[in-house]
């Protein structure tokens, strides 16, 4: 991953390395965030705020639906963002675009998991996407496992729904808070 500013003051683009694509670049604006691959192809996914910003814990300002505009070289993408509160499910982002359903959901405190799909069957991961400082993303791709003697191999996502994830991953940002994280917290503070 490599930073570097934009030529106008306004403007951070930071260079991701797909691992299966290419790199993509994404350039982060205050009530934007789009992403696009450097070669090949030009693909342009984008995410813009249409209202104030609420939340300073969310890159892109807001987790509310109605306050946010995506697309896909202008194909609309619904985003339905969880209220990222106590839970890990809480951190799920929905994610619908051209008949296809992809949720980015929180594994732990800093990774989230793209699916392909609502809902996690346990074949259906297409990699863990990590927010790192800067705006950069890192991405891990699935790789086949063995589960009681079968070979699981995971899905490999289009070009479309590789950057998709990790634009939607820089927007909303990964990872969450899991019960056994706040329970452990709360013991920790009452017996250090």
């Amino acid at each position: 991953m490599q930073d570097r500013d934009d030529d106008s003051s306004d403007s951070v683009v930071v260079v991701v390395e797909t691992g299966i694509y290419g790199e993509a670049e994404l350039t982060y604006r205050d009530e934007e965030i789009s992403g696009s691959y450097r070669e090949g192809v030009p693909v342009t996914v984008t995410i813009s705020r249409t209202g104030p910003r609420t939340s300073d814990k969310v890159p892109i300002g807001t987790r509310t639906a109605a306050n946010l505009r995506a697309d896909i070289d202008g194909r609309d993408i619904l985003l339905a963002p969880g209220r990222a509160r106590l839970f890990k499910r809480s951190y799920r982002v929905g994610i619908q675009y051209g008949g296809r359903t992809l949720t980015l959901g929180a594994k732990n405190l800093e990774d989230s998991v793209l699916l392909d799909g609502s809902s996690d069957r346990g074949d259906n991961e297409f990699g863990v996407l990590t927010r790192v400082h800067g705006g950069g993303v890192e991405v891990l791709w699935s790789l086949p496992f063995t589960m009681v003697n079968r070979t699981i191999e995971p899905p490999t996502p289009s070009r479309e729904d590789a950057l998709i994830g990790i634009v939607v991953a820089a927007a909303f940002g990964t990872g969450g808070l899991s019960l056994t994280t706040i329970v452990m917290g709360a013991v920790e503070s009452i017996f250090p």
